[in-house]
């Protein structure tokens, strides 16, 4: 429209002395894109004004002059720069008519014609969620595993007949007594070293 710069909220402006650059960006990823450079030449006019403003002299004021002129000139050259570089990389984004961003081509779901983040992708979101499960399963099925599966029972250090190392063997290697922890012949109970009772069913131990 005649008079009128258009401008969205996801941009940047890049534009120094010496031209205009703008950079659009996802509001959702932040990714985008950026336009092409285009070199001012209100910079190079500037650099002259500059310049005679030296051969003149400051006290004629010719320095504010130079920036004013550069300024005036600028604000029509940055608009039209703006202009141009909008209507080209503009028409890459989707405006999200539900929570107003302005997003690109990988965040946008055509199928709901919304962002991605008011209407995720489903594909997305399912792969994401088996994901989930999976791990989830992989969990369980490990807190159900026996990972160590060695014999747990005690085992007597010394051997109680002979009183020789015994290791971990099941039998003394010196005299043959039996080392692991001595059971209730009637109900199987774990009875204490040297208990001559069980102390569950009370049956008279064989020690």
């Amino acid at each position: 429209m005649p008079g009128f710069t258009p401008f969205t909220s996801n941009y940047s402006d890049l534009s120094d002395e010496n031209g205009y650059q703008f950079e659009f960006r996802c509001d959702v990823c932040g990714s985008g894109y950026r336009s092409e450079f285009i070199r001012s030449q209100v910079g190079t006019a500037g650099t002259i004004l500059q310049g005679a403003s030296g051969l003149i002299g400051g006290l004629w004021g010719a320095s504010p002059v130079a920036s004013t002129a550069r300024d005036v000139v600028d604000r029509g050259a940055r608009d039209e720069a703006l202009k141009k570089a909008s209507n080209e990389i503009m028409q890459l984004f989707q405006r999200c008519p539900r929570c107003s961003k302005w997003v690109d081509e990988t965040c946008w779901n055509d199928q709901r014609n919304l962002c991605v983040g008011c209407a995720p992708k489903l594909a997305t979101e399912m792969e994401a969620e088996r994901q989930a499960v999976e791990i989830d399963q992989m969990r369980d099925a490990m807190r159900t595993k026996a990972i160590f599966s060695g014999d747990t029972s005690a085992r007597q250090t010394v051997c109680p007949s002979c009183g020789r190392p015994a290791g971990s063997e099941k039998f003394c290697a010196n005299c043959g007594t039996p080392l692991g922890t001595p059971h209730c012949t009637q109900c199987g109970a774990e009875l204490a070293t040297g208990a001559r009772f069980c102390g569950n069913c009370g049956a008279k131990t064989a020690s």
